[in-house]
């Protein structure tokens, strides 16, 4: 305790008799982080992580199969696609696959065919 009183003084003094430190950025460098940004805001969608549940040839079997989803996670966001000849049904979206895993693990249980794809997702999906 006795070692804690003089290092503070010491780091309160180093705070005082300093005076401020000023950044300067190189005009480069502002101008690649504008860019970046402006780039960024007006890109709507990214590059993320979902789970397709099933992918069937079988409309009916997709339809009972996302009821089957809708009863055990009803919170959980889902939707499907027909590409000729399957329909396929997507549920959840994750920024990272490890997210993405974890509820992968516990959606095995009920759906075993579950796999988890990457997709180009709206960004104001993970707003919601």
């Amino acid at each position: 305790m006795k070692a804690v009183v003089p290092c503070l003084f010491f780091v309160l003094l180093g705070f005082l008799s300093f005076g401020q430190i000023q950044v300067v950025e190189d005009q480069d460098i502002s101008s690649l982080m504008s860019k970046f940004l402006t780039k960024n805001q007006l890109q709507e969608n990214v590059k993320a992580w979902r789970i397709q549940i099933i992918t069937t040839s079988d409309r009916r079997e997709m339809q009972n199969t996302q009821y089957r989803f809708g009863q055990d996670f009803p919170s959980m966001q889902m939707s499907w696609k027909h590409v000729p000849p399957y329909y396929k049904v997507t549920v959840g979206a994750w920024r990272d696959k490890i997210s993405c895993d974890a509820f992968l693990a516990q959606l095995k249980r009920s759906f075993p065919l579950a796999i988890p794809v990457v997709e180009s997702i709206p960004k104001v999906e993970f707003l919601n």
